[in-house]
């Protein structure tokens, strides 16, 4: 049990990790495109970004999130 409990906590490092890496590029991909039309406002580029890449994020999310609990389910009827 203390096993699965350990293998459990380095999925979860691992879930929040790639879902970091996939919101930051995301987000960088999309600032970068929208902040020369932004007539030089950062906070209206950002805004822009987040608007434009939600959908990306929420499926990322989403995945980590089945990947996680999908393992957890794994995990305990492996017993």
């Amino acid at each position: 049990m203390k096993d699965n409990s350990k293998q459990l906590k380095k999925m979860a490092t691992w879930t929040i990790a790639i879902f970091a890496t996939v919101f930051a590029l995301v987000m960088a991909l999309f600032w970068m495109l929208s902040y020369p039309m932004s007539g030089g406002s950062v906070w209206k580029a950002l805004g822009d970004a987040l608007a434009a890449g939600w959908p990306i994020i929420v499926i990322a999310a989403v995945l980590c999130l089945v990947a996680y609990f999908g393992y957890k389910i794994y995990l305990d009827r492996k017993k």
